[in-house]
């Protein structure tokens, strides 16, 4: 069974919309189509807090991302509902009232029977309310998602959906969700979901808004599209595979070795989505592998962190 879903989410478009109007992290035809319909005001403010807001592969990631971009952007429901959640929290600092408010809001990413939640929302309202930013940029946000529904989202839906349902398509055939699996020797339950933006052109892409969800453009040719989400679906199983090592935890550190395996096991089907900066990564992971194939994912990667990533005196 193909584990390798796509999806497309007005609301994931609206924000990735809503930065690329406003020229944070992405510049390109899209943003000046849509420019005019929204204030100036409005698109300067996103602008003046672009460092907050916006991600650049394993450079950068934004201290406002996570939770004004990559939370709102992953869910299905409304992402006003989730902008305004915010805008309570941080002009009430009501912490106790916040979290009834909108506790169905927040089941739906937070792990709100834990225990000590409570006093995690209180930690979390005192780390971020020394962002000034925050409540601007929900207003924002809240403001001009009316415009987007009714002047852009239908246009920018009909470009998308056969462009998204064609990649889909070819996953549903060629079995290679499957295939990764049995190469990489993991496994996942949950399927992995590719969501397609029109607004991503001359920015970041790949980029992880959940845990199993990934934010990918439209116009690339089928075939690359289709490796490059495969190459992310070997990142998505390595983050279980490689849990007990340094991967994840520096990601910035170590990330050459993390994309080095990832495209190491999709040149075992055949596939390459061009990660050229790596090959010398891959070439030793290869030449591990062509020595003893029965090692792990964790096996391979801590060899080339030995070989590579650690200095020698």
């Amino acid at each position: 069974m193909n584990k390798i879903k796509t999806k497309i989410s007005r609301e994931t478009n609206y924000i990735y919309h809503m930065l690329s109007v406003a020229k944070c992290g992405y510049d390109n035809e899209y943003g000046n189509k849509y420019l005019s319909l929204h204030l100036p005001e409005d698109l300067s403010l996103l602008k003046s807090n672009e460092f907050l807001i916006t991600v650049k592969g394993a450079e950068h990631c934004g201290e406002l991302y996570y939770w004004l971009v990559s939370v709102p952007a992953s869910l299905d429901t409304e992402a006003t509902l989730f902008y305004e959640s915010l805008h309570y929290l941080f002009t009430t600092g009501n912490v106790i009232e916040y979290l009834k408010r909108y506790e169905s809001l927040l089941k739906l990413f937070l792990p709100t029977n834990d225990p000590n939640f409570i006093d995690s929302a209180h930690e979390f309202y005192n780390h971020y309310s020394k962002f000034d930013a925050i409540v601007p940029i929900c207003e924002v946000m809240i403001r001009n998602y009316p415009i987007y529904c009714a002047k852009a989202w239908k246009e920018c839906e009909r470009e998308i959906l056969p462009y998204a349902k064609s990649v889909e398509s070819t996953f549903n055939q060629n079995g290679l969700s499957k295939k990764l699996e049995d190469i990489t020797g993991e496994s996942q339950e949950t399927e992995f979901i590719a969501t397609f933006c029109n607004s991503l052109n001359g920015g970041a892409e790949a980029i992880d808004i959940s845990v199993n969800q990934h934010v990918f453009r439209i116009g690339s040719s089928h075939e690359w599209v289709v490796d490059f989400i495969s190459h992310e679906y070997i990142i998505y199983l390595l983050k279980h595979a490689l849990a007990g090592t340094s991967a994840f935890k520096e990601l910035v550190k170590y990330w050459l070795y993390i994309e080095g395996l990832a495209e190491f096991y999709l040149s075992l089907t055949g596939k390459r989505s061009g990660f050229s900066e790596c090959q010398h990564v891959i070439d030793f992971y290869n030449e591990l592998y062509q020595g003893n194939n029965t090692l792990t994912a964790p096996e391979l990667y801590n060899k080339a962190i030995d070989k590579f990533a650690i200095p020698k005196e």
